[in-house]
């Protein structure tokens, strides 16, 4: 695991992808914090007001668009060794899958936290040099549980792709699946039809969906939130992971 590990952090920080779609999301969040679009902080790391029109602008062009650009990464990442025949040299040296699947996952996740760490900087900077101010209602404490928060969520999203990507072997199928999941576009769907026939338990649940997950954690610090968060990446990790550890064995390399 450890091997794998290290062996995809040295191709990560050498591979253009990652500072392509790090430069990206960097330059399309960036630009609508100059022009105004995002109004404040809140709204750019996904902490607004839930259903709110601030916090569908921070799903889109905020930290979900961080998202967007990391699963894209994750995806052109896997998919890449399968497409390249280099997935065959390392299961010829790594035969056991949980290996391949639980170093793969430490080697996204810590790439992707270090991509949403970039934007959470970029961003506070931006947003003091533009004017609008941070702030911060829970101090440090509600600054530091929300982002880890989503590094959870970066988690989950890793595994998810790792998982599609290994049972598609396609780079196309693992983006779309990863921008659907990062815009939370069928929680917002499945939340629009809950609410025209007067369901409310579809909106309880769907805070339980990856994307659902992501965006309860608020910059006013929750232990009861944090948990929930935690615990329920956390399960979803596992399942995706085991779900991975199928797809190896039943499809060849």
């Amino acid at each position: 695991m450890l091997n794998i590990f290290k062996m995809d952090m040295r191709r990560i920080f050498h591979s253009k992808m990652f500072y392509i779609c790090l430069f990206s999301m960097i330059l399309v969040t960036g630009s609508m914090i100059i022009f105004g679009v995002v109004p404040d902080f809140a709204s750019i790391m996904g902490a607004g007001a839930a259903g709110t029109e601030d916090a569908m602008m921070g799903n889109m062009m905020g930290v979900g668009m961080a998202f967007m650009m990391i699963s894209i990464f994750f995806a052109l990442f896997v998919c890449q060794e399968f497409s390249s025949g280099f997935a065959k040299n390392i299961f010829a040296r790594h035969a056991n899958p949980k290996r391949y699947i639980s170093g793969k996952l430490l080697s996204l996740t810590a790439s992707g936290s270090i991509m949403l760490v970039a934007f959470l900087l970029v961003s506070m900077l931006l947003m003091a040099v533009a004017g609008g101010g941070i702030a911060l209602p829970g101090g440090v404490d509600g600054l530091l549980g929300l982002v880890v928060g989503k590094m959870f969520s970066v988690a989950t999203l890793a595994s998810l792709i790792i998982f599609t990507c290994l049972f598609a072997r396609k780079s196309a199928v693992g983006i779309v699946v990863g921008v659907v999941t990062a815009m939370g576009a069928i929680p917002m769907l499945l939340n629009l039809i809950g609410g025209i026939l007067d369901l409310p338990w579809i909106a309880y649940i769907m805070q339980y969906t990856i994307s659902g997950l992501s965006g309860l954690p608020t910059l006013t610090f929750s232990t009861a939130t944090l948990a929930i968060v935690i615990i329920g990446n956390f399960i979803w990790t596992v399942v995706f992971a085991a779900l991975s550890s199928r797809a190896v064995k039943v499809k060849d390399i």
